[in-house]
This record gives C-alpha cells, structure tokens and sequence, in this order.
C-alpha cells in the first residue's frame, strides 16, 4: 500500500501538498493526520466532493503501507500513529520538505529538503514540469497553500519559484476571493477571549535591540488557531516577533512568529523541543511550567539574536576632514582626488562643525568664490552619531533628517562617516544575497560561514588553516579585523584550488605580520612603504600580509598613490567585482563571505565587471587581466565593461603604460593553460596593436601556439609549469619583425637580456 501523508495540525501549505502529491502519485491514498487546522477543516467540509479521496490512520492497516510520500515534514515523531510505518526499515520514504534539518529528521529514503517558502510551490512546479492538468479548484487550493507559507509573498522565506508557482496557478484559474476569505478568517469568542488574556500579559523584551513579545495563558479547554493569535498580538504591538505558550488542558501549546529575516524563530523554539522554519515554529509540552518556558526561551533569543551591526562596523574611515579656513578651491580639488561626494568640517580645535557637500563646492564655484573659506558654506543644524550607535539608528536619521551622510563622532573628535552608499552596501552587499538561477553549487555562492569552514576544509591543507585561526586570535589581541581576499575567496566559491593566501588588515599589517611570524615560527620581509609583509612558511608556502589601503591616481596609466583605508575602501580599489570578495578570519564571524560589490552574483552570471566607469583609464594593465579572466574561468566582460576597455584602447591608454607592466601582463597571460584563445580576444579588441606587435592571421598564430602548448605538454606533463614556456610563445607572436624591431620591442618592455636573445 502507497500513502501520502503530513505532519499533525495540518496547515493549508502542508494539506494542499498532499493533494499536489496525489496528482504526480496517482496510486497512493491520502491520510489525513490525527489533527487539522481549524481553516483547513473547514475548507475540507465545504469543499470535500470535490477533494480526491481522503482516509483517517482507523481506515488503513498500517502494517501494510510499503511506501510513503512524507509532504512537509522530516521528523517521523510529527506523524502520529503512522511514526512507526515511516521509520520501519522495509518502508520505501520519499519526503519533500522546506524546513530546518533537525537531529529528529528520518536518516533513510529521498529526503528532498527544499530552500523555498512553500513546500506546495516545489510541487507545482513539478506538475507545471511534466504537464499535468489541473483544474481551477485545484490551482485555487495549492495557490492557498502557498499564500498561507509565504504570508503572501511577504515573508523574508519567499523564492522566485513561490512566484513561479502562483503565476502558473493563477493562470490556470485559482480563485483570489477564495483565497482571501480563508487566509484572513475572522477570530471567534472563544479566540477574542484568548487573544485579550495575551495582551493583558503580555512582556515586551528588548534583545540586542530586537523587541520581542512574550505571554502566556491558561484555558481550560483547547482553542484553535493560536498561531492567528499570535500573529496578531504581534500586529496590535506592531513588534515583528511574538512568542505565546497557552496551557490547554494538559498541555501547553507555544506559538512562535517572526516577521523579521534576521531572527529565526524555528532555532529559537528548539530549545522547548520545537521546530519549524525560520518565520513560524511551534512547540507542544506537557510537563514544564511558565517560568522555565520563559527563561528557557529569553536565554535561547539570546543565543540566537545576532548582536546588531553597529555604525563603527559599516562607516568608512580613516576621514578626511578640512579646516573651516580653507578655501572652496582647496576643497574642490581634495574632493577630486578622493572622489568623495561631501567632506566634514572642523575648527582649529579638530571639533567638527559642519558638513559641506559636492553641490556646495560647485555652487560656490560658479558664483566665481573659489577663494572664499569653506566656514561660509558649512550646513547648519549639523547631525552626528557614536560609533556605537546601530545601522538602523542612522537609517532613521538621514530618513529625518532628509541628509546623505552622518558623521561619527567620539570624545568630540571625528573618526568616521556613514553614507547612504556605506548604508546601501550593507543592506544589499554582504548581507543577504540569492540571485535567482545561480546553479554552481547547490544554492549558488549563497554560502553561510558555516559551509564556508567546510569549504575551506576540502580546499585548502590543515596547515594553513591552522595558521588562519592562529592569524584570527593575534587579530583579536591586537583588536585589528583581517580578512581573506582577492583570488583565493573566488576560487574557494568556484571550487577550484588556490593556495595565494592574501590577508589584508584593519590595523597595522607589519605588527601583525610579526606576531604571526612569530607565533609560527616563519621567517618575515617586510615593506615599510605599504606597510605590509610576506611570511614564508617553512615548506616555502608564503602568506601575503597587507594594511587596508586606499589607492587613488593622478594620470591615466600612472602607479597608485596609497593611504591608509578601511576593508571596503580597500575592496573598492579592486580590478574586478569577482575579485573584491573578501572572507572574514575574525573570531566573532569566522569564514563569513563579504561582498559589497556584487561579486557573487557576478560569480554566478559568468560575467567580468569593472567597479567604475574609469578602471581602465586608471590602470589599462586591467585591460589585459580581464581576458586572462575571462578565458581561464570562461567567464565574458559585460557589455559596459567591454565598450569601456575597447573605448580606452582607442584613446592609446595602452600605449601610455610602462613597458615592465605590459611584459608582466603578457607573460602571465601566456603561462595560462590555453594562452592562444586569449591572444585571439587581445588581437579582436586592438589591444597586441596598440603595444606593437603586428599579426597578420590571427587564427595561424592561435593554431600554431595550441600546437606548441601540445607539444611542450606531451614532452614535459606536469612539468610544463615550470619552464619558461612564455618565451617560445612570444617569439612566435614576434615572427616576421626585423631583428632590430625585436631587440628594440624587448628594450621597451624591460625583457632581461638572456630572455631576449
């Protein structure tokens, strides 16, 4: 016998699964559970001729049932009596579910546990997939399982495929009154009588600056639909998060809801013995009184609760500031070079006293007051805030104030600034990221710190990451923030080998640097110009070490002048969005991925992006490593990003550059495995013209450059990364200049004289 079956007090999502089930498992029996939400049963009696047929556990011999189809669930213990089928053995299990992994989960069958807000949408799809027809009582039905999980597609759960799902339903014609009179049922007496004992008790708590509701309740007699009371009594506070226990007779019922993405609920409710997902859970106890239930679960939010990101976290900084007596020609040409937007003021004493912005300076300029001192265009009325003050706090004062950026201030001294783009980048950066269709692995690159760790456990030898927990407690100590960066963060989402350990430091990388030499016993060269290092490790593996910087240029093409910077300004200066990806080695967030700048979802696009409109301009070398890039990865430069390489090539940028950084750029382009396909991209966008070297047949030369690399590779096998292979392939790229062309060409580039002859 083959049966589909749920979990107890079956909820629409759960109920409408079952029925999505039988259309893609028309041989098995539906089971109703020992319990039914109050909607859902009476949706059922209205309804019921037109439902497929629907057994109770009395009309079934469970010892015969060899297959079950298991809809929202993975812990047997929330079947009922049909437990002991589920975790019998010799009981074939397929489970489609959308909750937590738990400890309780069944260990055998096809467990599909599914990242998505309803577990009907998955369903859906599938039906949708191998088009199957369904009626419109029958979208109408599925559609209120997915409305009723998704909390209308408002919950922070929700997926493009809940969307799909809906789409597809309401084009097959669910009926959306239908939907509303079921999703929103008004409470009854005995729910309203609840509902006032819940606000009468209620005990609002503050965690971490989350406020929180807790109440509790007895009756003597079971009431339906706690979890619609719960909802409310949080909508009636206007607080996201509302937990209540109700004793009902001899058991105590707890509700949890969460309307905020950041607090999930089913982690909390584990610690009474419930579960769930992560905006609504549930518990049932028999045995545990209203004080322990309450401590229990105010020291479980507490564990949960993520302490909030504090302004200090997020504000950019070393600031820069200007004396009130400067002039608005000296401000101008300052916001120029950093190219920042609004720069603080302050008096002789360093106290700050105004803001002046971009649109300030420019004014001044044009009513011909470039001379005039800056303390005449300072704002008024002038808004600042601590470093300890949370995101959310200064969110709400540019909203009041109707203002861009907040100064912060300690001790009456400036130390830092927030913007709307610092507010932005941890809204949107490195945040929560989920592009739709990513499919590298698994979920994408949307990998929590935890998957992270494990990641780093297949990629990288148990040596070096001792040195990063090491690196993690010195950071600590020293009270710097280090992160991973540049190439390795890529290839470890990429899921490719990198052993370029580069660690960039908030602090002082040359004290750092030390004390981890120190603590590892490596040897230490130092740079005291970038204050930065290179610990060379005992089997020759080396960690690059450096201090956040920022870097800005005075001409095209020219090297960088360098200062002190925070992680995101030091991310910024960055070729690539793939490449501003950074992880975090500090105690508190271990292996946490940070992305200001869209890098994962450019992971996932295959796409090559530059940060700003002048990358190329600044340093056209980039020009040469977004081909290398796009050729070893297979990724493409985007559209803007290639229009904004060819456009710099045409205005001879290339050209401009030392001949030492182009030499540097083609040799590792021709140390890549396939160097000819990125010789082929050079030669299409004008840039091998541009540094002299003239190809007649491309395709010759790419033809004849595989063959080389094939050969090369037959004779020597692995050993080819170790010869100077780039040699025969610029010779060969050279073919047909005069020799004293050549001689001249290799003068230019700095080639060493033996590499040259």
């Amino acid at each position: 016998m083959e049966i589909i079956a749920t979990h107890i007090s079956s909820d629409f999502d759960s109920f409408a699964g079952m029925i999505a089930a039988k259309k893609l498992y028309p041989e098995a029996e539906i089971v109703l559970p020992g319990s039914i939400n109050q909607n859902v049963r009476k949706f059922i009696s209205i309804y019921e001729d037109a439902l497929p047929p629907l057994k109770e556990t009395k009309d079934i011999d469970i010892s015969s049932i060899k297959k079950i189809i298991i809809i929202d669930t993975s812990i047997a213990a929330r079947l009922g009596s049909l437990r002991n089928a589920a975790e019998n053995k010799d009981t074939e299990i397929i489970v489609y579910d959308h909750h937590h992994k738990s400890p309780e989960d069944l260990k055998g069958g096809e467990i599909k546990l599914l990242k998505i807000g309803a577990v009907t949408s998955f369903l859906v799809n599938i039906i949708k997939k191998k088009k199957i027809k369904i009626n419109s009582f029958e979208a109408t039905l599925f559609a209120l399982g997915i409305y009723e999980d998704t909390g209308s597609f408002t919950f922070p759960n929700t997926t493009a495929t809940d969307f799909e799902a809906a789409a597809f339903l309401v084009s097959c014609g669910a009926n959306l009154f239908v939907l509303s009179k079921f999703l929103n049922p008004p409470l009854n007496e005995e729910q309203h009588r609840l509902l006032e004992k819940l606000i009468s008790n209620i005990k609002i708590i503050k965690v971490y600056e989350k406020r929180i509701i807790l109440s509790g309740a007895r009756t003597d007699r079971y009431i339906e639909g706690l979890s619609i009371i719960t909802r409310k009594l949080g909508q009636v506070e206007d607080i996201d998060i509302a937990i209540c226990w109700v004793k009902m007779k001899e058991k105590t019922y707890i509700v949890a809801r969460s309307d905020d993405s950041s607090v999930d609920v089913s982690k909390i409710i584990e610690v009474v013995g419930g579960g769930g997902h992560s905006q609504a859970a549930s518990a049932i106890l028999k045995d545990m009184d209203f004080d322990e239930i309450e401590n229990r679960i105010i020291a479980s939010l507490y564990k949960y609760i993520k302490k909030p990101v504090l302004v200090k976290d997020i504000m950019s900084y070393p600031i820069r500031v200007v004396n009130e007596d400067e002039s608005i020609f000296s401000v101008n040409e300052l916001l120029k070079k950093y190219g920042h937007s609004g720069i603080p003021i302050v008096d002789a004493k360093n106290n700050i006293v105004g803001i002046i912005t971009r649109k300030d300076v420019d004014r001044a300029i044009k009513h011909g007051l470039s001379h005039a001192p800056v303390k005449g265009f300072k704002s008024r009325g002038l808004v600042t805030t601590g470093p300890g003050s949370t995101v959310e706090d200064v969110q709400q004062m540019m909203i009041d104030n109707g203002i861009g950026r907040v100064p912060v201030v300690q001790k009456g001294e400036v130390i830092g600034i927030v913007t709307r783009k610092d507010i932005l980048r941890f809204l949107h950066g490195h945040t929560a990221f989920n592009a739709a269709g990513i499919k590298a692995y698994g979920r994408g690159f949307d990998l929590s710190a935890e998957e992270m760790r494990e990641r780093l456990k297949r990629f990288l030898p148990a040596e070096i990451i001792k040195i990063l927990k090491q690196a993690s407690i010195i950071a600590k100590s020293l009270r710097y923030k280090i992160y991973l960066v540049g190439g390795i963060v890529r290839d470890i989402l990429l899921g490719i080998s990198n052993l370029d350990i580069d660690i960039v430091v908030e602090g002082d990388g040359i004290i750092f640097a030390q004390k981890l030499a120190s603590l590892t016993g490596a040897r230490i060269e130092s740079h005291e110009k970038f204050r930065s290092a290179v610990i060379i490790l005992n089997d020759n593996k080396h960690l690059d070490i450096a201090t956040s910087r920022i870097e800005y240029y005075k001409k095209p093409a020219a090297l960088p002048e360098i200062e002190p910077g925070s992680i995101s300004q030091d991310l910024a200066r960055r070729d690539f969005t793939i490449n501003t990806l950074a992880m975090s080695l500090n105690k508190a967030d271990f292996a946490r991925i940070i992305d200001y700048f869209g890098g994962k979802k450019d992971l996932a696009e295959k796409r090559i992006k530059v940060l700003h409109k002048l990358s190329f301009i600044e340093d056209p070398t980039r020009i040469f490593r977004a081909v290398r890039f796009e050729q070893r990865l297979g990724f493409k430069m985007d559209n803007q990003t290639e229009k904004l390489a060819v456009s710099s090539i045409g205005m001879n940028m290339v050209s401009e550059l030392n001949g030492i950084r182009i030499r540097d750029e083609l040799i590792s382009i021709l140390n890549e495995k396939q160097p000819w396909k990125a010789i082929q991209r050079l030669y299409c966008i004008n840039a091998l013209n541009k540094i002299n070297i003239e190809i007649k047949s491309i395709n010759k030369l790419a033809a004849f450059i595989e063959k080389v690399i094939s050969k090369y590779s037959l004779f020597y096998g692995e050993g080819i990364k170790d010869i100077e292979i780039w040699r025969a392939l610029l010779a060969a790229m050279l073919a047909g200049k005069e020799s004293n062309l050549i001689k001249d060409w290799c003068s230019a580039m700095k080639i060493k004289k033996k590499d040259a002859e």
